[in-house]
């Protein structure tokens, strides 16, 4: 028995110095001009086992020398370029061929979207990336169309918020978990029309089961040992095939234009529909945890919320008797403090990494960074939104106001919420319009506060495992929801003047 755990001993000896060894020698052929390599703990596979484990916001975990605009984390034999500086961000987007985001979108299709073969081959050798891209970004644009998403989004907001109130009882609820059916429902009812699938109570808890697992699935190492995460993105895949096969007339051009771009540039209509079940994963994934903090960031704040109440009944909400009607044009054109705080809570809170790949050897800041083709770049929001050269000394403390003093906001590359230009989220629009609504609702319609003592916890632990750009709490928030009976009634909402600009004036453009 001594000699058997002593052969093992010797064994995982000889296997941890050869991995160390291998570390060494792939460190060893680094070119002077690559940016330095941040050490693991374990070699080789430290920094993609802490990837796993953390998610997107691993980069804000780990150590590193605060003085070093870009370094380089080892995965076996690939690099990952992480960069944090803000200097280097605008030479970074003007490389946009050489560090393209188009191999992200390939991974997407294969890993999430189960691409077979064919439809793999279509991702990678033919124009079909460019003009999925040009569908999503005509159909999401401020016009008629998106107000038409807007407006079934916002009608079914105020059902899910009667269902919440109707009675005028206070309701102790667990907010994640309310936040995350409501913006299910309501970003539903505006993508697929008000028959959706996620109607059905199995296909929602298998899409959010399905979630729980994407980290994983994506990475290529498969800790689903049951299979669990697959067998509820099947019931997911399920449910998008029977509802392609019968469109309905209400649904958004959103969806239909992906649709006919898939089959028009070859997909079969099985891989369509597989395709077509990713959408959500964008639609909600980070809208959810969005919603959450900054519901929990204003009522925590009870200056704030009064500020803000304040702002949205003179500004965006005409009252006649029992009758309300909220104005979206004037939610999002004039009530600046509140869309200020919704930034805030985006520039505080978002942890996510955009990610590139280097297809050709790159030179960076004068040929003094070399980015070698074959690796990947990595540029974590946390670092830019938290930098003092770029949001001044406030930088790290939540300011409410900061989007309306110009001397603290800024925009564009500094504020990388929506992804890093010329890459921004093409459903920024909806999702903030969604956002402005539900919390504008909540703000006048409602007091909320912890269901357990009186204050909000005021650094709530992380769940760092969500492929997300906002991260969601570890544990649920209980509260109390409580009516503010001056302001029942029936509620509707309208879009407001058309003659003016639909679009919400967002940091990132």
């Amino acid at each position: 028995m001594i000699n058997m755990i002593t052969t093992i001993l010797y064994a995982l000896l000889a296997v941890v110095s050869l991995a160390y060894l291998a570390d060494y020698l792939l460190a060893w052929n680094d070119d002077p001009k690559e940016p330095p390599r941040l050490r693991a703990r374990i070699p080789l596979i430290g920094h993609l086992i802490g990837i796993i484990v953390s998610g997107p916001s691993y980069h804000s975990v780990i150590r590193n020398d605060e003085t070093t605009e870009i370094y380089t984390l080892g995965i076996l034999n690939y690099k990952l370029y992480t960069s944090v500086s803000t200097r280097l961000l605008p030479l970074i987007q003007r490389q946009s061929r050489a560090l393209s985001f188009r191999p992200m979108i390939q991974t997407v299709a294969r890993k999430w979207g189960d691409a077979n073969d064919e439809t793999d081959r279509l991702f990678r050798e033919t124009d079909l990336i460019t003009e999925f891209s040009h569908v999503m970004k005509t159909s999401l644009a401020p016009g008629p169309q998106l107000d038409e998403m807007n407006m079934r989004m916002a009608q079914r907001a105020l059902v899910d918020l009667d269902l919440l109130l109707g009675d005028g009882k206070d309701k102790k609820i667990k907010l994640l978990e309310w936040a995350r059916f409501a913006i299910t429902q309501a970003s539903s009812c505006g993508v697929y029309g008000n028959q959706h699938p996620f109607l059905d109570d199995k296909v929602y808890e298998a899409f959010w089961a399905w979630h729980a697992h994407l980290s994983a699935h994506i990475s290529g190492i498969n800790f689903d040992i049951l299979s669990h995460g697959y067998h509820a993105r099947a019931v997911v895949f399920a449910a998008h095939a029977k509802y392609c096969t019968s469109i309905p007339p209400d649904t958004s051009s959103l969806f239909l234009s992906r649709w006919q771009c898939l089959l028009s540039s070859g997909l079969s209509v099985s891989e369509a529909s597989k395709q077509q079940a990713t959408l959500p994963i964008g639609m909600l994934s980070n809208t959810v945890p969005t919603f959450f903090w900054t519901i929990y960031e204003i009522f925590s704040r009870p200056a704030l919320l009064s500020s803000i109440r304040s702002e949205i009944l003179t500004f965006a909400i005409t009252t006649s008797g029992p009758r309300h009607i909220l104005n979206l044009t004037n939610l999002k054109t004039s009530c600046p403090l509140l869309l200020s705080t919704f930034q805030e809570t985006q520039r505080t809170r978002h942890i996510h990494a955009a990610i590139r790949k280097v297809t050709t050897n790159t030179l960076l800041d004068s040929g003094k960074v070399l980015l070698k083709e074959g690796n990947y770049l990595q540029m974590p929001g946390h670092a830019i939104h938290y930098s003092q050269s770029t949001y001044g000394p406030t930088a790290r403390d939540f300011v409410p106001e900061r989007f309306m003093d110009p001397n603290l906001k800024r925009g564009g590359a500094d504020f990388l919420a929506w992804g890093a230009p010329p890459h921004l989220c093409p459903a920024r629009q909806f999702a903030a319009t969604e956002i402005l609504i539900l919390v504008a609702m909540l703000v006048v319609r409602t007091d909320i506060h912890p269901a357990e003592g009186t204050e909000w916890e005021e650094k709530p632990e992380l769940e760092f495992a969500d492929p997300v750009t906002v991260l969601n709490p570890k544990r649920d928030v209980e509260v109390v929801v409580r009516v503010r009976g001056e302001k029942e009634g029936r509620w509707e909402v309208e879009m407001g003047d058309g003659s003016r600009a639909s679009r919400v004036p967002l940091a990132s453009g």
